[in-house]
């Protein structure tokens, strides 16, 4: 035998309203009767998860360690992009974090043979660009020492270039598990 509720039309609009941007109870349930009157629970519920990327710590950056950044994400990435160069971004970060403590963002750029432009361009005379696409690289790179970004690499420690490798990935990344292909590049971690 079914009960019929009859509300008033204030309190039947009030709940359509509330029922349009709030999400109805997964259980059923109804809060007990006020006045003759049944309505429904409203259970606040938790947002569902809008990612399972892993979220950039904040980072404190001493301004060499900064250029540096920003000179990686620059010299490597600079015709990808802002997803290219925070992609970049993310690989150094996520590769000083797994170092031991006391590597310097600086330490893993200049690391031997990791970046190919750090055979032209001296640790010691890295120098700030006045080009647009620099620019945005700063702006990016303080927005990854601020934290809080998903890194849209999903934690890869490196990448390689689809142009320079056209006929596969090189020996070095064939084991390697590819986790984003972003521009050029192609993202990967053991």
């Amino acid at each position: 035998m079914h009960r019929r509720v009859t509300l008033p039309t204030t309190l039947l609009a009030a709940s359509l309203a509330a029922a349009c941007v709030a999400p109805m109870p997964q259980s059923g349930h109804v809060s007990p009767a006020v006045d003759g009157m049944v309505s429904p629970v409203i259970e606040p519920m938790k947002p569902p998860s809008l990612s399972i990327l892993p979220i950039s710590p904040p980072l404190d950056l001493s301004p060499k360690d900064r250029t540096c950044l920003v000179a990686a994400m620059y010299y490597e990435a600079h015709g990808e992009g802002e997803d290219g160069m925070l992609a970049v971004g993310h690989v150094v970060i996520n590769r000083q974090l797994e170092r031991p403590p006391g590597t310097s963002i600086c330490d893993v750029v200049y690391e031997r043979g990791q970046f190919g432009w750090t055979r032209r361009v001296s640790r010691k005379r890295v120098a700030i660009g006045r080009t647009q696409s620099w620019k945005t690289a700063a702006a990016l790179a303080d927005k990854l020492a601020d934290g809080g970004l998903e890194d849209i690499t999903a934690g890869a420690t490196s990448f390689y270039s689809i142009l320079e490798f056209r006929k596969g990935p090189p020996h070095w990344a064939a084991v390697q598990q590819e986790t984003a292909r972003i521009g050029n590049h192609v993202f990967i971690v053991p």
